[in-house]
């Protein structure tokens, strides 16, 4: 019996290997098409559309929206094995990518976010949850830290050939995003080969319970946070101090290697101090780094600052993720890192619009006080996580 069982053991370990590769695989495609997107995209709308900050801001926002509405969306679609619908989000999400390499004018650009972004929303909570899934019990930090160094790795790709091809040659940005959504394929054709790793809902699963509400907030307020930083910190970096893209390329890569070097590690940390102890720390560290884009002129302490937000963000992702999968139920948890996204993008589909407004009206420094308002009530809100998560 105890030979039977150490068999079926034996199986189970490796089909779950199987598993693992084949979603690293679909991990590495998509966040090779985003290295490309993060390093590129900036430069593309401002050297070849001559795009300012109001149009960037309207465009993020309205990229945001399919975010806004993942929990409903992706609700209604758990009947399916997650595999399945990971992999046709992916598809989704290259075929965005890769159609931006036809974009001339604003709106088609805006078609072509909105599109991608379709996919990508949809991506994102059944990648973490499919990475829970495939994690021993008390070790999820260490394998979110895992995949997400995965996710380094593709993005330091990228974001390495971007920097040598256009440096080498004239650029040719349409033939990076081309690239970029052939490459995030071949993932998500890897991805619908997974064996499925939970139960299939029964019935459409919404899910929004009041003892959920930290994570919710966290969520929101995360969101805000971080569309001000990700959209108008290289913006501010292109459009105020002309980083070329070859320098933007530069700094994605090294972010990313930093991002590579340190999740293991901050994965184990969050394990063994626990998520609110983490997100408190990064948090302070968050108002510090929003004040430098404030009143910090110095470019090189800029792109400093740039590498550590990159190193805060992973913290919060891994932090919140293993806070709600620790309070939540088995059931809950992937329609709970849905409604995690969607409260994410409530703020997401207003802020990249109102900070483009205060660009534009006061001068970019206004846009990151906003930065430090909504990092300073992350920090108060962090405290009232529950003594199961923390």
């Amino acid at each position: 019996m105890k030979g039977l069982r150490e068999v079926l053991s034996a199986v189970s370990a490796s089909g779950r290997l199987r598993s693992l590769v084949l979603f690293a695989f679909g991990v590495f495609g998509v966040n090779f098409a985003l290295g490309v997107y993060e390093s590129t995209y900036t430069n593309f709308l401002v050297g070849d559309l001559n795009i300012d900050a109001l149009q960037i801001g309207a465009l993020e926002s309205i990229r945001e929206v399919p975010g806004l509405l993942s929990a409903l969306t992706l609700g209604s679609m758990l009947r399916f094995p997650q595999p399945l619908l990971a992999g046709f989000s992916l598809l989704v999400f290259s075929f965005g990518i890769g159609g931006i390499s036809t974009v001339n004018s604003w709106a088609q650009a805006v078609l072509w976010s909105l599109t991608w972004s379709i996919g990508f929303h949809s991506w994102s909570p059944l990648s973490s949850s499919m990475t829970l899934g495939l994690s021993d019990q008390k070790k999820e930090g260490k394998r979110l830290g895992q995949i997400n160094s995965v996710a380094s790795i593709a993005g330091m790709i990228a974001m390495a050939s971007v920097t040598i091809f256009s440096s080498l040659m004239a650029m040719q940005y349409r033939l990076f995003f081309v690239a970029a959504g052939l490459v995030s394929t071949a993932g998500g054709l890897m991805v619908f080969r997974i064996l499925p790793t939970a139960k299939t809902p029964e019935k459409t699963r919404f899910v929004f319970r009041r003892r959920y509400g930290v994570y919710y907030a966290l969520n929101f307020l995360e969101g805000a946070r971080r569309q001000i930083f990700l959209t108008f910190a290289p913006f501010a970096l292109v459009k105020v101090y002309n980083l070329d893209v070859t320098m933007i390329a530069l700094l994605m890569f090294v972010s990313r290697a930093l991002t590579f070097l340190s999740s293991p590690y901050l994965g184990r940390l969050v394990d063994r101090i626990g998520p609110r102890t983490m997100l408190s720390l990064s948090y302070v560290l968050m108002i510090g780094d929003l004040l430098g884009y404030t009143y910090i002129r110095s470019v090189p302490v800029l792109l400093a600052l740039y590498l550590l937000n990159s190193v805060l963000m992973t913290v919060s992702m891994i932090s919140r993720t293993t806070y709600i999968n620790a309070i939540s139920s088995s059931d809950d948890l992937t329609p709970s890192l849905a409604m995690g996204q969607t409260m994410d993008h409530i703020a997401a589909v207003t802020l990249p619009l109102t900070g483009g407004a205060f660009w534009a009206a006061f001068g970019y420094e206004a846009t990151f006080l906003i930065g430090v308002a909504v990092a300073i009530c992350l920090l108060i809100v962090t405290q009232r996580m529950q003594a199961s998560g923390a």
